[in-house]
């Protein structure tokens, strides 16, 4: 024992109330079943569900050949009723018929009320029939004993009273039943048989029979050693010759034996009961120790259990008949003990029941409480260990408040209980488990469903039928095969049976077929239910749904092939973007995007083709990867009018014609695939020529610069499902470079070409804002310079004869100008910032033209511009043209420009240059001023030249104004010496 330290808590024996859950505690139960000495059947529809080990001792039978038995053929028929009755909501009967003879056969010769009992002779059996939970009959035997020896005078003791109640009279019957002598007894008060606490009063038995006549009582009396016995007593009047009452006549029998079966079977019926209402076992030992207590006169009970460790034993419940034994309970919590150490411990060490006559009295190396029992007044104790084949799981302690000797038949009912405490609440916790386990599978998140042994669903869970889509009463009784998809082969069904029917759980992923016909992916493990001698008697199946854990691992591998796709695609659109920087013809770009594609990991080949808008064609010029015969073979019209070949797709990624793929991307400006050209509709020949080559899907990528489409980009891969939406993006990106590539390097044919193509137009004032605004305030607007900008492209307008203010005002005011800011203003003279969209000046400069003057006083602008003379002239003409409703072409003209050499010598310069300015840019060019990002500020720079730094800015400014001068100048530079050519 462990002085008053504290009890470990554990899931098992927990001291605030939990039910004890585990498998020792089960283990407990289902061992004591076997040592009741009462028998104990339980009977549910007529049927017998369990029998405990000791019903052969009053049956004759084996418990394992009354199992499922019928009732009809277990009990004899009287017996048979009484279990109908009390099935049917009939109160507790008691019947009792002879013991079974060598043939197990005996009949029912007694039946008692619901209030009555009796006693058996010579080995006769008693079933006490008690109404269960769940529609349940617990029907209880006992044996009967052989009555006592008949004591002098049949058993009977008479003894004589007179009227005051004083014993007269004393039998030799009477002297053998209590012990005391006659000439002990005469003279004495009746009440010298009435023990203290006796609930009857012997002066009202004696009022009552002389108002009354005879009478009868019974309980419990008193021998002369103090020991006690239950008599049944008749009491009658003996009256005088007058009528009076001259005395009194009894008669007392033993009915000690009787008494105590009846209080055994009544107790075993109380436990029965509690039992079967009890939530768990520590409420079933709670409610026991109760009713042992109460029934067999123990004044105290508990209840301890091996701690989690196995290393002490703890307490786990007590029961207290008073308030003055409250101080043992409570002091009985905090104590644990060794095996070997009390009574507790020597019970749990030795196996065996032990029992002390007076614990207050024995010394503390033999009852470690032995102050505190004395204290409380505890003597007598009963120690009665409960055990499984892994040894002793509990034991019980019972005391008394009186000291008393071994009481064989006290221990043996209170191990009769003991072992019913075992055996039902083992029952009940298989019922409890089995509910539990019910429970669980219904609510699981997993689909469940158990087969026989041939295949055929015996039961399915809510979560199958919410999976699969098929209700209960459709799927009990088929097979399983109602969820086969198909995707598995005989192969894969062979090793699933082969590897259950040789007991062996199976595992593996599988693809089944929901009701509807849709497809869904489970890891299913399917595990054999095996019998008491280990056959596999059925199959259950568990289902872990994984659809959508198939379909994000399908979607995660497929953005990793993306990712690495992309990867790719930039690492070889790498080296192109240099080469489009590089490239200052477009002989170069064209090469340059071609080769750069056929190279890469990426594609096979690639070609690039002019979009001419007047011919609505496209025309191929360069091509890597393939060899000339394939792209003479293209010819990819854009006319509308004809079915087209079968490899394009009208959304960017369908199944249109090829022309249809070049007409969506020339007029949407958007990148067109076809992902998979051997699922494409057959039948067109280009599409039969791109299989033969390897090639397995397509894009057509549009050359854009601003809303204008220069050409088109076609290129080709060797994988399927190539090109899609992040793809598609990228080589739209290429596809706005190679249009700015193309531009620029038409502008640089035009800068550096000794003869040019002049063009001019008529802009109506529908179509020019700079036109409407000079007609509405009635000025000359005309253009200082253009370049191109995000919106369009940005105009410096000189403005004579209104002020600059109105003017920017009013192109503000125009939809499709995007700003207008005053740069310069003196008076009615000034130069105004204009931003232009989609306008024919917007359209010249998208391609590639250069706007050489804009002069226009309302109604109409006049308008020239110069291109390279190797430029598709009608495309711009004709884009031009459709970027206005009032806009016509008026003229072409084809001159040698007078190229003059800009000499920027140092004379030159020094010619326009003061000293300060010469400084000051000399400085911020060798001091990284003008590098990105810079290598020097301004500031620092002026600190050096010992100026202010707006100082050092403005000759920064100046300088380089003059620096351009010399180059703008020069470049703006014409000769008048043209040839004109009419329209």
């Amino acid at each position: 024992m462990t002085g008053n330290g504290s009890q470990s808590e554990t899931g098992e024996t927990n001291r605030g109330g939990d039910a004890v859950d585990g498998a020792d505690a089960r283990a407990t139960l289902d061992a004591v079943a076997s040592a009741t000495a009462a028998g104990v059947l339980v009977v549910e529809d007529e049927r017998v569900s369990f029998a405990s080990a000791s019903v052969e001792r009053h049956l004759g039978r084996e418990p394992a050949d009354l199992t499922g038995e019928s009732v009809e053929t277990v009990l004899p028929d009287r017996a048979v009723d009484a279990v109908a009755a009390v099935a049917d909501g009939g109160a507790e009967r008691t019947v009792a018929w002879p013991a079974p003879d060598a043939d197990g056969n005996g009949s029912a010769d007694e039946t008692i009320g619901a209030d009555e009992t009796t006693g058996t002779t010579d080995g006769g059996v008693a079933a006490t029939v008690s109404p269960a939970d769940g529609g349940r009959v617990v029907v209880t035997l006992t044996r009967g004993e052989r009555e006592r020896e008949s004591p002098p005078d049949d058993g009977v003791a008479r003894v004589a009273l007179d009227a005051d109640g004083r014993i007269a009279g004393w039998s030799a019957g009477a002297a053998a039943l209590t012990e005391w002598s006659a000439a002990e007894a005469v003279g004495s008060d009746l009440s010298l048989l009435y023990p203290d606490d006796a609930a009857a009063d012997p002066a009202e038995t004696l009022a009552t029979a002389r108002t009354d006549g005879a009478t009868e009582t019974e309980g419990w009396r008193l021998r002369r050693d103090g020991s006690d016995f239950w008599a049944t007593v008749s009491v009658a009047p003996r009256r005088d010759a007058d009528g009076g009452v001259a005395g009194f006549d009894l008669r007392l029998r033993d009915r000690t034996d009787r008494k105590r079966l009846a209080d055994e079977r009544e107790l075993l019926a109380t436990v029965n009961h509690a039992i079967a209402d009890a939530d768990g076992f520590r409420e079933g030992v709670e409610t026991t120790l109760e009713a042992v207590c109460a029934r067999t006169r123990w004044a105290y009970g508990e209840a301890w259990v091996p701690a989690a460790d196995g290393a002490a034993l703890e307490h786990l419940v007590g029961h207290a008949e008073s308030e003055r034994l409250e101080p043992f309970l409570r002091a009985s919590r905090d104590v644990t003990f060794d095996a070997g150490e009390g009574l507790p411990g020597r019970v749990w060490a030795s196996a065996s029941a032990e029992w002390i006559p007076d614990a207050a009295a024995e010394p503390a190396s033999v009852f470690h409480r032995t102050a505190l029992a004395d204290e409380v007044g505890l003597q007598a104790a009963l120690g009665v260990p409960i055990e499984t084949d892994d040894g002793v799981v509990a034991v019980l302690i019972f005391f008394l408040r009186e000291r008393r000797a071994a009481d064989e038949e006290l221990v043996e009912a209170v191990t009769d209980v003991a072992a019913d405490l075992g055996a039902l609440v083992a029952r009940k916790r298989a019922e409890e488990d089995l509910r539990t386990f019910r429970k669980a599978v219904e609510q699981a998140g997993h689909s469940v469903y158990v087969t026989d042994t041939d295949g055929t669903i015996e039961y399915v869970n809510p979560t199958f039928e919410r999976v699969t889509g098929y209700g209960a009463d459709e799927a009990v009784g088929a097979d399983p095969s109602i969820l086969n998809s198909g995707e598995h082969d005989d192969a894969f069904f062979a090793d699933l049976w082969e590897t259950i029917f040789d007991g062996e759980v199976w595992t593996g992923e599988v693809r089944n077929r929901r009701k509807s016909g849709k497809p869904y992916v489970v890891n299913q493990t399917i595990a054999p239910i095996v019998d008491g001698s280990g056959d596999i008697e059925r199959f259950v199946a568990v289902n872990d749904e994984i659809t959508d854990q198939k379909r994000r691992e399908r979607e995660l591998r497929s953005q990793r092939n993306s990712l690495r796709r992309i990867k790719q695609i930039i690492e070889s659109l790498r080296p192109i973007n240099r080469e489009l920087a590089r490239a200052d013809t477009r002989e170069a770009v064209d090469r340059g995007v071609c080769e750069g594609l056929a190279a890469s990991e990426a594609y096979l080949a690639a070609w690039i083709g002019d979009h001419n808008a007047a011919a609505d064609e496209i025309a191929p010029r360069e091509w890597a990867g393939v060899d000339d015969e394939f792209v003479e073979g293209l010819d990819p019209a854009l006319a509308t009018d004809g079915p087209g070949d079968a490899a394009g797709g009208g959304d960017g990624v369908g199944n249109a014609g090829e022309d249809d793929l070049y007409r969506r991307a020339v007029a949407d400006g958007e990148v067109q695939a076809v992902r998979d050209l051997t699922t494409a509709p057959s039948g067109g020949p280009r599409r039969e020529r791109a299989l033969a080559h390897g090639f397995q899907s397509q894009a057509v990528v549009p050359a854009v610069y601003g809303d204008s489409v220069l050409g088109v980009v076609t290129v080709y891969s060797a994988r399927p499902d190539a090109f899609d939406e992040y793809e598609r993006g990228l080589l739209a990106e290429l596809g706005e470079r190679v249009g700015h590539a193309i531009n620029a390097a038409e502008n640089r044919q035009l800068l550096h070409t000794d003869t040019v193509v002049e063009l001019e137009f008529e802009v109506g004032a529908r179509d020019s804002p700079t036109a409407s605004v000079a007609g509405e305030l009635g000025c000359r607007l005309s253009l200082d310079g253009v370049a191109p900008a995000a919106a369009g492209y940005v105009a410096y307008v000189a403005v004579d004869g209104a002020r600059p203010e109105a003017v920017a005002e009013a192109l503000a005011e125009r939809d499709d100008v995007a700003g207008a800011r005053v740069v310069e203003a003196h008076g009615e003279t000034g130069v105004v910032e204009v931003t232009g969209g989609a306008d024919p000046v917007a359209a010249l400069v998208e391609h590639g033209a250069t706007v050489r003057a804009f002069e226009t006083t309302g109604e109409v602008a006049t308008v020239r511009c110069e291109t390279a003379p190797r430029s598709d002239v009608e495309t711009l003409i004709t884009a031009v043209e459709a970027a206005g409703e009032d806009t016509v072409f008026a003229a072409k003209r084809t001159r040698d420009r007078d190229v003059r050499t800009v000499e920027l010598t140092r004379t030159a310069v020094e010619e326009r240059l003061t000293d300060r300015q010469r400084e000051a840019l000399a400085l911020a060019y060798h001091a990284g001023f003008f590098a990105s990002p810079r290598h020097s500020t301004g500031e620092e720079l002026a600190d050096v030249l010992d100026v202010a730094s707006p100082t050092f800015y403005r000759h920064v400014r100046e300088g380089t104004r003059k620096v351009l001068e010399l180059l703008v100048d020069a470049e703006d530079a014409t000769t008048p010496d043209v040839t004109r050519l009419e329209r």
